[in-house]
């Protein structure tokens, strides 16, 4: 979930320069669920891995080679956003989510993994690395939740 709030936050700033954007709410929508599965699986295509997993030590690999092809990469973060996200609904997106980490506490896998022919690779954590991941995060939330008094702030120095 963490990457999807720091690419929430992107698409966010991007998007702000666009006139009357966020007034049609579904093309708003439909335009960031594309860009926030886009950039995962650009991510994981690249570098096995995104910022929020690499801060906990998370790669994803295929079954077969280490590297992922971006077809199978976006094939898996489209299923892993509707399926263990449910498109990102708020509040209700935490429902799959906690289902969806106990399954792969239990099997060792999840669904979208599975479909993909995928695998979850996690090293050792360690008490730095989830602190950090914790205050990154938080400072992220607060950053989306002042994003506009932010922009007003900037727009009133200029």
């Amino acid at each position: 979930m963490f990457d999807y709030f720091l690419f929430g936050f992107i698409f966010l700033v991007l998007t702000s320069h666009i006139p009357n954007f966020t007034k049609y709410p579904l093309v708003f929508f439909f335009t960031q669920i594309i860009f926030l599965v886009g950039s995962e699986a650009m991510f994981i295509a690249r570098t096995g891995t995104t910022p929020g997993k690499k801060f906990l030590g998370i790669h994803i690999v295929g079954k077969q080679t280490c590297i992922i092809p971006f077809q199978i990469a976006l094939y898996r973060t489209f299923w892993a956003y509707v399926k263990g996200l449910w498109l990102g609904l708020p509040v209700i997106m935490f429902i799959p989510a906690w289902f969806s980490k106990r399954r792969y506490i239990k099997t060792g896998t999840t669904i979208w993994d599975e479909a993909a022919q995928t695998e979850i690779i996690m090293s050792p954590s360690n008490f730095f690395r989830r602190v950090m991941f914790v205050i990154v995060f938080i400072l992220i939330m607060f950053l989306i939740g002042n994003y506009s008094l932010l922009q007003q702030a900037v727009q009133q120095a200029k």
